[in-house]
């Protein structure tokens, strides 16, 4: 079952995309994140880094990584629900290339934090590939899908007739 549903979500997030490519290159051009900080130091991995987010997200760490690291959470969120909601419509086309776009966002998402806990340049470079990888995936399943839209175009008087090749002059 074909299905253009997707296609919004996936326009929008692809939107979302661009600005959080914005956010992150003001974040590393232009702002530098203090060297200790609430996560910055002790305890494991996961506690580490949620408690960094929350950091983040409470505008400790200023506007520009309050923004991007919302965005991010929100970037994590809508690829997810767009996957979920993919395979529960069973839309074909889209399943796989949306499973991986939300690993890969989640993945970048983490790594965010990562770079938040300890401020390694690999944690960055490790999530803009992941934003390149998740930003591939979108544009592919966008581009693949038909759009009902697409299978018309409108004749002379005004009207939709079906898109067919001519038939060849014998």
């Amino acid at each position: 079952m074909r299905s253009a549903a997707p296609r919004p979500q996936a326009i929008a997030l692809l939107i979302a995309f661009g600005v959080q490519f914005a956010l992150g290159m003001l974040l590393n051009l232009f702002v530098q994140l203090p060297k200790t900080h609430p996560g910055s130091t002790g305890g494991e991995y996961f506690s580490r880094s949620f408690t960094s987010l929350g950091w983040a997200l409470s505008g400790g760490g200023g506007p520009w990584l309050l923004v991007h690291a919302g965005l991010g959470l929100l970037l994590a969120l809508g690829t997810l629900a767009l996957f979920i909601g993919c395979l529960v419509r069973r839309v074909r086309g889209w399943r796989w290339l949306t499973g991986v776009a939300a690993l890969v966002t989640v993945g970048a998402f983490f790594n965010g934090m990562s770079f938040v806990d300890y401020g390694e340049d690999f944690s960055s470079a490790i999530m803009a590939g992941c934003w390149l990888i998740a930003v591939t995936l979108l544009v592919v399943a966008v581009a693949r899908s038909h759009h009902p839209d697409d299978l018309s175009t409108p004749s002379p008087s005004g009207g939709a007739r079906p898109s067919v090749a001519p038939e060849p002059d014998r």
